[in-house]
This record gives structure tokens, C-alpha cells and sequence, in this order.
């Protein structure tokens, strides 16, 4: 065996040395290796030559006898070069390290090396013909370089230009393989032995990249001919190769139009996939219009950027804003259109326009696992379920998920036989390496294996004692050793060099407890240039500037931006986030502070992930979601390697005792990095008829709440009722009420459940009123067949669920059918649709003739009489006027005293989500009759709600942040530079071109993304 114990073990050791110099710590400290890891050198070399040679020859056997051990080369390699031991041989390392990458298929790494390789070593008058020749290939396959020719008499500029013609015209297969067997024969006469070494894997890789070309693979995987992609091939933009990724999807005939559930990990090349699929789908002409839809406006975002970058003006790219109106007007007749949304605003669309899905003819959902969110899942279910029924032979529609365990089951509900599964265990993600800190200052290193360590890297943190502040007498120190926060921030200042960090909080506020503490640090003088040093001083200024226009100079995000360190959140401005994410990016900010937000798609480039905490709020994390956070860690391209490190000492230091609990800790912890043990995707309409755990002891039986919703949803307040009696029960049993927090958990379950049903009350009156003559007890069997909760539910589960759809098919029916449509279009209930309808009549309020702050104020006080507002409720309406009115979060708490935190709840969900959404359920209730009185009424609620939705003061505002970037400060203030306020979004870029300049030097002070998109917009 070539990798043994031993040869595993030098492995380890060389991995060990790269850690070390990463963490810089004093040779002194090294600890004692019993092997000599560079004794390695030889037997990779070995490994390397021999599958080259079995390439190229064609050898089966031996290519399977090697291959397992190409990767462990890879990885000696990239770690020889890190451990800074032997640096005359960097050149030689990186370049065979990428090279081993590439034959490994592994081209991210690959990447990576090739592009240090260009970068350290520029001189190359000490390399050879072969060694040059490969560098410039590996240079131009997957860095884009240009690929130059070399001059020589033994065939290597022969084979240059053999090469060049082949990638730039699809021609001349057969030159190529004669040109590599004269060259490997010249070279092999020449006798030089690092030549020949050369040669090998030089020709080896030219065999590896031409067996994965895209003029060959992607007339053969879409069933086109060369001709109709060589368009295409011949520009900048086309791969060169398609990457272990691109081929499953290719192989699975996802690009001949199969349906297909794709399971991939992230960072393998899920973009370059979904281009690729579109691509064919126009190119084959089975469609002109496809949608893309993503679960996050930011992802949206992300999405639409990166395919207007890949196919320019020869697509018409239509991302729709996630404000729930009537601004979906497509012309389907134009050529190759792409759609991006959200599902939420899909389901707004075809509940308003159903025959909106005729003219779709490819559906991609990214982030598709999304059936059992407690939010979002069912309204995504019964979305997902209606697409199904009007997909034909001529229509296609893909899932991508990286986190979908149970994906075959997914798969078989969706398709039936009429779908494929595109997922291959063997195409892996960017490597990480696990670290769990101690007390005992170490940090410990695991793989595969929770019970063998790799290594570990002593004494990696120094203790420190820090300035006291004012009259403190007590000795403080950094960091805490039992402190998580602190050991994270510690490891952050150091290792931020080596590339982007994030420090994970559980929930918003822990965001800013963690920034609080590093600006108290520097207070306290403790040197945190390690962050400093490597960001942007100028960019943070502007992010700095952008941070304080909304919060403040004094608040700590605005210190911190000056110091290189941003939070990231959901609930953080908009424009704020897209700078932090662009200047992450580009590598002007090299730490975020962040919460699970990170692991919602937006693809930033970390290296280091820094777990502080396992939770979620009180909850502990799901392993899919973890593993979707940890996927954002080293992006293929990036890094050849990312470090997800556990800052809390107590996991690993107690990870023995199994009386207090650490051993079962830390079994739930290492869990977390297991991708086998992650959940699998359930259904949240399968939680009517499933128990409800209250703690460990008491738990509710699922049987019990279903009866009761089949026996009780008529009635009014059913849940409530449900909730009641439940306590009542409870009571009468144990003789003691239930406690406080078991009585919110059973509070919530119910909640959930109701919002459940009462998603699926909307989706029935959708179906019932797209069909005049339908039977409501036949449709709701025949929804609830068709759910993914049914397909996976036991049979007593699937004949409760099939009672509870028609107890609410029952209520459903009392509707009047002319009725039905507007409930439907609410995206409501029918309950709350009611209540609506009584207050507009009640209040006379289409009769009326309204100005805009009488429409407002009564608005107002109709949806806090409606929703609970459990934060500074007094000021709400304040807060309101003045988010309206475009005021900052600082100016906001000087008037109100509320605090920022508050503020930024209170306007980012309460106001631009539930008011805007609720002034949307107002509109689609009104009877829009042919009446210039209520046109005119509804035209002014469409003004409001995105104006609440941005929290902007005039159209030209509202347009900047659907079509330019969305930054509600900014979107004000060049909307003020225009001049004038009711600029529409299909003429707000002309406006733009006309101030292009003077827009351009107002925003010179603000972060670069504003004006690198205004300038990519007026281009």
C-alpha cells in the first residue's frame, strides 16, 4: 500500500506545520512529530507520475490503483507549500499541487494554487518547456489568462497551437493527440528527468480537460448540435470545461429538459449549473421564458447580478420586487426571457393571474428545502404542488438544494417517474477543517472522525492584561478563557489575515453584544491590527459613513466599520448589507459579524468561520442548517481549505463527562459536521396531525389537535378555544397550572398550526375560484393527495389529513363563489379577509374621498388594533410617519427615545413586511369595479404600500430601490438630485443617465458598490 499508517500520519504532520505557521505561532512551541513529513516528498512524486502515466495511457487499472491517493498528494502539496519550510520549492509544490487537484477533480483547489502559483512565482526562466506549458494551460483554463506559446524544437509550440485552435474553434481533435505523442517522445529522449515528470502530467491533464470540454460535452448533454452552442464557446464568457457539477446535471439530461431534483454541496458551481440550464433551454427553443425562484430578496438580487454578467443583452432579465402588487406584467412573446422572485410573490402572482404559468416553460427554485419552514413552508408546499399540475412533457422544472438528506423522496413525490435525482457523493465541497478550542489554550483538530484527533496547535492563544478604564481597580484580561465571544474576537484579529472571517451570533443582539466588545478592547488598548491591516481604511470610512447616516456616528456599528468589522443580519438596512457583502467580496473587509442570515445563499468568500453558539434563540440549530452555514466557508475558487472553529472551551474540555452532561454535548455537537446525520426534509402541513413535544415529559397528542380542527374549525376562534382547553385539561389532571413557558411553547405550536390551515383555507379558495363547477370536498381530497405531506404521512396521518382539508373545504363553502376570488387574491384567510371587509364598511372607506394622511392614519390605527405590537407601542405610529418620511434610525430615537434595536424591528418587519402586506390584503379585498373613485383610492394604497415597503417619500425613491440598489437613505436623497418624485421603473435609469455625474460624486463618500452599480446601470 503506497498510503499507509505512516505515510497518513506524515500527512498529518505536514497539515499540522501549515496550521502552525497559519497561527504563527514560535517554532519553540512546536510541538515534537515523531516522522518527518517532508520524507513525503518522494512517494507524492511517485503517485503523481503514475497516474499521469495511467492517464495517458489509457490505463483503467492503474488509474484506479492511484486515484485514491491523488487527493492525499493534492493535500501534501498545498500544506508543504504553507508550512514555510521549504520555500526554493514553492514554484514546484504549486504547481504539481494544482495539477494533482485538477486530475482529482477538484478544480476550485486547483484554482486556488494556480493563481498563488502566478502570483509568487513570476519568474520563470529557471522552469522547463513542459513546466511552463502546464502552468500556462492550468492559467488559461481556469483563470482566464491568456494562453501565450512557447518556442521550442521539441513540439511544445506545435502543441500550443494545436490547443489554442482547438479552444477557440471546437476543431482539431486528432492534431492535438499527435502533437502530444511526438512532444512525451521528444521529451522522453532528452532524458531530463524533471522534464519528464513534467510531461506527464502536463499531457495528463490536457487528456482530463479535453475529456471535459465544453465543445464536446455540451452539444452532447443538451442533444444540439456543435453549431448552435459555438456561438457561445467562442466568447469570453463560455467555460472552457464543465466542472464535476455541470457534468451530473449534464449526465442526469437535466439539460435536454428533464425535471430534476439537483443535490449539491455548496460552492461546487451551482451558478455556472443554472446559467447552463437556461442556456439550453433557450438554445434548444423548448421555452423563451423561464423563472428562477430564491427564498431571499438579497438572494434574488445575487442572482439576477450574476446572470445579467453571463448573458449580457441577449436575455431579458425581469427580477420582480417582492412587494405583494400587480407589477408582473410579462410579455411572454419576447425572446428568452428570465424571471426572478421570490416564492412568496410567485404565489401572489398566479393567485392573481393563474394562466401567468402558461407562459413559463422552465422553473428553477434555488434553496429549495424550504417545506417544512414554520413560516413559509406550507404556502411553499401547496405552491410547489400547483406548479406540479401544470408542467407537461414541453416544461421543465428543477430544484436545487444543498441540504436535501431525503431528496429521493423528494423526487418521487414531485415526478413520480418523470424526474431524475442529480447528486453524486462524490463531488465535495471545498474541505474544512474542524478546530474546538480549550481552556488549556490549544485548539484541537478533527476530520472524519470525531474520535481521532488530527492534530492540534498548542499555546494559540496569549492572555493578555488590559488598560483600566476610569476608576476600576480590578485586573482585567483577553481574552476570557471561558468566554466564547472573546476567543472567537481573539482568533478572528489573528487569523483574518489568511483570509475573510465570520464570527457567528445566535441572534441579532448578540451581534452587537460581540461588537461592543471589540471597540471596549481597543478602548482598553489591546492591539487589534490584525483586523485593521488587512481592510480597506478608505472603504470602511465609507461603509462607516453609510452606517452612521442610518444609526448614528455613536452607535457601535459605525465605530466598528472604522475599525474593518461589519455586522451582517436580516434585519439590517438593506444598502448596508449589499456594501458589507461587495466589500467582503472584494476583499476591502476581512471580518462580519453575523447571525444564520449567512447561511441563506448570499455567497461571501469566508475562510474562517468562528461558532460562538450552537442555538437559535432558545432552539437548538438544525443540522441542515448548520451545514448550510458551514457551506459558506471556504468558496470553491478561494480557498483550498476553510476552518470552522468552536470557540466554547467547554465542549471539547468536558466532551468526557457523562455526569453533567458534556459527553452528550458534545455528541450533539460533532453531530452538527456530520452530513449523514442532517434532518430530513419534512412538511410543515404534516404538523396538523403530529404530536407537539411541550419538554421532555409532556407532549400533546398530534391525533387529539387534528380532531379537534375537523370537529371545531367552523367555530369561531378554534385554536383559542384549543389553547384553552388544553390548560383547562392540564389542570383538572395534575392539579397545578402548566408553567409559564411550557404554556407560550403549546401557545406557538398552535399558532403555527393555524397558520397552517389557514394557508391552506387561501390555497383552496385559489383552486375553487379558477374553477366554477368544482366540487369543494373533491378539490380538497384532491389538494391534499398531491401534498408532499401526504405522500410521506403513515396511513392514519394521511386520513386525518385528508379530514382536516375537508373540514376546511366545509368552512370554504359557506363563501359566496363570486367571494372566493378576492379571498384568494388576499393571500389570507378567510377570517381575517372578513374583518377587512367589515371595517371598509364599517368605516365607509371606499366611499370617502381621502387624502393621503387621512388614508394613512386610518390605516394605522387599523392595524394596531389588528396586530400585535409588543414594542414601544405608544410611539408606533411616530415611527411610522417618520420611516415614511425617510428619516434615519438616530433621528428616530431622538424623537421617540426608543432604543435603535427596537427601531430597527419595528420598521423592518412590523412596517415594510406586515403593514405593507397588510395595506396588500386591503387592496385585493376592495371591489376594483369600473369606478374612477375607487381606481383612484387604489392607485394611492399601491403608492403607500411601497412606500412603506421602502420606507422612501416619493416614486422616483421607490423605483431607485426596485431597479438600482435598495438603500432607503440614498434612494431619498438622489431622488432629491433628480427633481422629480414620480418617476416610474421602466424610465427611472434614463433619469439617472441625465445625472449620471453629479449622482456619481455624491456618492464618491459612500461605499463603492453604489457607484460601480450606477455605473454598470448607465453604462
Amino acid at each position: 500500500m503506497i498510503f499507509g499508517t505512516k505515510s497518513n500520519y506524515m500527512l498529518k504532520y505536514q497539515k499540522a506545520k501549515a496550521k502552525l505557521v497559519e497561527y504563527d505561532i514560535p517554532q519553540k512551541d512546536y510541538p515534537k512529530f515523531p516522522l518527518d513529513s517532508n520524507e513525503l516528498s518522494y512517494p507524492v512524486i511517485y503517485i503523481i507520475s503514475r497516474y499521469a502515466e495511467s492517464i495517458i495511457e489509457d490505463d483503467t487499472p492503474g488509474q484506479e490503483e492511484f486515484a485514491p491517493y491523488i487527493v492525499k498528494a493534492s493535500q501534501y502539496f498545498d500544506a508543504a507549500v504553507g508550512a514555510k519550510d521549504r520555500t526554493p520549492y514553492d514554484a514546484d509544490f504549486l504547481l504539481s499541487g494544482s495539477a494533482a487537484y485538477f486530475l482529482s477533480n477538484d478544480f476550485g483547489s486547483s484554482k486556488v494554487l494556480c493563481a498563488t502559483l502566478f502570483e509568487r512565482a513570476k519568474d520563470i526562466s529557471t522552469m522547463g518547456v513542459s513546466q511552463i506549458i502546464l502552468r500556462n494551460l492550468l492559467g488559461y483554463l481556469l483563470l482566464d489568462r491568456a494562453f501565450p506559446m512557447v518556442s521550442d524544437t521539441s513540439g511544445g509550440e506545435k502543441l500550443c497551437r494545436a490547443l489554442s485552435f482547438y479552444y477557440i474553434s471546437g476543431d482539431g481533435l486528432p492534431k492535438i493527440q499527435q502533437s502530444m505523442r511526438e512532444y512525451r517522445e521528444a521529451i522522453y529522449r532528452s532524458n531530463d528527468s524533471m522534464e519528464i515528470y513534467y510531461v506527464d502530467i502536463l499531457l495528463a491533464v490536457i487528456t482530463i480537460a479535453l475529456s471535459k470540454a465544453s465543445w464536446e460535452l455540451l452539444p452532447q448533454y443538451s442533444k444540439l448540435e456543435p453549431k448552435e452552442w459555438a456561438e457561445y464557446l467562442k466568447s469570453s464568457k463560455a467555460p472552457k470545461m464543465l466542472w464535476p457539477a455541470q457534468q451530473l446535471i449534464g449526465e442526469k439530461d437535466v439539460l435536454n429538459g428533464a425535471n430534476a431534483i439537483v443535490q449539491l454541496p455548496t460552492g461546487v458551481g451551482k451558478t455556472k449549473s443554472i446559467e447552463l440550464i437556461i442556456r439550453s433551454s433557450f438554445t434548444s427553443n423548448r421555452t423563451t421564458t423561464a423563472i428562477i425562484v430564491a427564498p431571499l430578496r438579497a438572494l434574488c438580487n445575487e442572482i439576477a447580478s450574476d446572470l445579467a454578467a453571463a448573458f449580457g443583452e441577449s436575455v431579458l432579465i425581469n427580477q420582480f420586487s417582492d412587494i405583494l402588487e400587480n407589477d408582473f406584467f410579462v410579455d411572454v412573446t419576447q425572446k428568452s426571457t428570465l424571471l426572478i422572485c421570490t416564492p412568496e410573490k410567485l404565489n401572489y402572482i398566479i393567485h392573481h393571474q393563474v394562466e401567468f404559468l402558461d407562459g413559463i416553460g422552465l422553473y428553477i427554485f434555488d434553496e429549495s428545502h424550504m417545506f417544512d419552514d414554520e413560516n413559509r413552508g406550507t404556502a411553499y408546499e401547496l405552491l410547489i404542488s400547483e406548479i406540479r399540475k401544470h408542467i407537461n412533457v414541453k416544461k421543465q422544472i428543477v430544484l436545487l438544494s444543498a441540504v436535501l438528506s431525503n431528496a429521493e423522496q423528494i423526487r418521487q413525490w414531485l415526478f413520480n417517474e418523470n424526474g431524475v435525482l442529480a447528486s453524486d457523493p462524490s463531488i465535495k465541497t471545498t474541505p474544512k477543517s474542524i478546530g474546538f478550542a480549550s481552556q488549556t489554550r490549544d485548539i484541537h483538530y478533527y476530520s472524519e472522525d470525531s474520535e481521532q484527533e488530527d492534530f492540534y496547535v498548542p499555546r494559540s492563544i496569549e492572555i493578555v492584561s488590559l488598560k483600566k478604564l476610569g476608576k476600576e481597580r480590578k485586573k482585567r484580561y483577553f481574552p476570557e478563557l471561558t468566554d466564547a465571544k472573546d476567543i472567537a474576537i481573539y482568533y478572528a484579529n489573528k487569523l483574518c489575515r489568511n483570509g475573510g472571517a465570520a464570527i457567528f451570533a445566535n441572534q441579532a443582539r448578540s451581534v452587537q453584544t460581540i461588537i461592543r466588545r471589540i471597540i471596549e478592547l481597543d478602548s482598553r488598548g489591546y492591539d487589534l491590527s490584525g483586523i485593521r491591516k488587512c481592510s480597506n481604511t478608505l472603504e470602511m470610512n465609507r461603509i462607516a459613513k453609510l452606517v452612521a447616516d442610518h444609526y448614528g456616528y455613536e452607535h457601535p456599528y459605525a465605530k466598528a466599520c472604522l475599525m474593518g468589522v461589519a455586522p451582517h443580519y436580516s434585519s439590517l438596512p438593506n444598502g448596508v448589507r449589499l456594501a458589507v457583502e461587495y466589500s467582503f467580496r472584494k476583499k476591502d473587509l476581512h471580518l462580519v459579524i453575523c447571525t444564520s442570515t449567512l447561511a441563506q445563499g448570499v455567497n461571501i468568500p469566508i475562510k474562517y468561520l468562528f461558532m460562538t453558539s450552537f442555538m437559535l434563540n432558545q432552539n437548538s440549530m438544525k443540522v441542515r442548517n448548520f451545514q448550510n452555514l458551514m457551506g459558506r466557508t471556504a468558496r470553491s475558487g478561494m480557498y483550498t481549505e476553510g476552518s470552522v472553529i468552536v470557540t466554547d472551551p467547554k465542549l471539547f474540555d468536558n466532551k468526557s463527562d457523562r455526569i453533567k452532561g458534556g459527553f452528550y454535548k458534545w455528541e450533539d455537537c460533532v453531530k452538527m459536521f456530520d452530513s449523514h446525520a442532517a434532518e430530513p426534509c419534512k412538511s410543515s402541513i404534516l404538523w396538523l396531525v403530529q404530536n407537539i413535544k411541550i419538554n421532555y415529559k409532556l407532549h400533546i397528542e398530534g391525533a387529539y389537535i387534528a380532531n379537534y380542527i375537523i370537529n371545531n374549525y367552523s367555530q369561531p376562534n378554534c385554536f383559542k378555544s384549543c389553547f384553552e382547553g388544553l390548560l383547562q385539561t392540564y389542570e383538572e389532571k395534575t392539579h397545578i397550572p402548566l408553567n409559564e413557558n411550557s404554556a407560550v411553547t403549546l401557545n406557538f405550536a398552535l399558532a403555527v398550526r393555524q397558520h397552517v390551515v389557514e394557508a391552506i383555507e387561501n390555497h383552496l379558495c385559489f383552486v375553487l375560484s379558477n374553477d366554477e363547477n368544482a366540487d369543494a370536498q373533491i378539490v380538497a381530497s384532491e389538494t391534499c393527495k398531491g401534498t408532499f405531506a401526504y405522500f410521506i404521512a403513515n396511513d392514519a396521518e394521511k386520513e386525518l389529513l385528508i379530514k382536516i382539508f375537508n373540514a376546511i373545504a366545509q368552512k370554504v363553502k359557506t363563501v359566496n363563489r363570486e367571494e372566493i376570488k378576492r379571498y384568494s387574491e388576499t393571500m389570507l384567510g378567510i377570517n381575517d379577509s372578513l374583518v377587512i371587509e367589515t371595517w371598509l364598511a364599517e368605516n365607509h372607506f371606499v366611499e370617502q374621498s381621502l387624502t393621503d394622511s387621512e388614508i394613512l392614519e386610518m390605516l394605522l390605527s387599523f392595524f394596531m388594533d389588528t396586530h400585535p405590537i409588543r414594542k414601544s407601542k405608544e410611539y408606533f405610529q411616530m415611527i411610522c410617519r417618520m420611516w415614511l418620511n425617510g428619516d434615519s434610525f438616530v433621528d428616530m430615537k431622538k424623537e421617540t427615545g426608543v432604543q435603535i434595536s427596537d427601531i430597527e424591528d419595528i420598521c423592518n418587519k412590523l412596517i415594510s413586511y406586515e403593514f405593507s402586506f397588510f395595506i396588500g390584503n386591503i387592496i385585493d379585498v376592495i371591489d376594483a369595479a369600473d369606478d374612477e373613485g375607487i381606481a383612484i383610492l387604489i392607485s394611492k394604497l399601491l403608492l403607500l404600500q411601497r412606500k412603506l415597503k421602502y420606507g422612501v417619500c416619493s416614486e422616483t425613491a421607490i423605483s431607485i430601490c426596485e431597479k438600482v440598489f435598495n438603500d432607503r437613505l440614498l434612494a431619498n436623497s438622489i431622488a432629491g438630485q433628480i427633481r422629480v418624485e414620480s418617476i416610474d421603473t421602466n424610465h427611472i435609469i434614463e433619469a439617472l443617465k441625465t445625472c449620471k455625474n453629479s449622482i456619481l460624486k455624491f456618492l464618491s463618500v459612500y461605499p463603492t458598490y453604489f457607484s460601480a452599480r450606477i455605473n454598470w446601470l448607465c453604462r
